[in-house]
């Protein structure tokens, strides 16, 4: 299953996100494979209701962020994609929150790959 998961986040033409900078003012939720080798996958910044993943290999990645349609729901760039999050309470972070559990579901819109479902943990934080 786990060697499932990467193949297939890597045959829909996506790769790991860089580490992305925390940014005063806004919250935002990083998300990350629930494998052995876990990727970092996604960021959603609810400021601007964006979701940044990267697609491409070697010198040709590219970021891009997609546009919330819908709580949970965001396309654009080829892709459709829905989160479940579900998050631990406790406050073991200050301003922020650790994901117990979650699912990330993601299409491409442009006639690729089918529909795959990938567990997802990670983490919120607002700075």
């Amino acid at each position: 299953m786990i060697g499932l998961t990467l193949l297939a986040t890597a045959l829909m033409g996506l790769t790991e996100l860089p580490p992305q900078p925390a940014a005063p003012g806004r919250c935002r939720t990083f998300l990350w494979t629930r494998t052995e080798a876990p990727i970092r996958i996604a960021m959603i910044d609810e400021t601007s209701q964006t979701m940044r993943m990267q697609k491409g290999t070697g010198r040709g990645k590219q970021m891009f962020d997609i546009a919330q349609f819908a709580p949970g729901q965001f396309g654009g760039h080829g892709y459709k994609v829905s989160v479940r999050l579900e998050f631990a309470t406790g406050g073991q972070i200050q301003n922020g929150a650790i994901i117990e559990s979650g699912s990330m579901r993601i299409e491409q819109t442009d006639g690729g790959a089918e529909a795959i479902v990938v567990p997802v943990g990670g983490m919120r934080g607002c700075g």
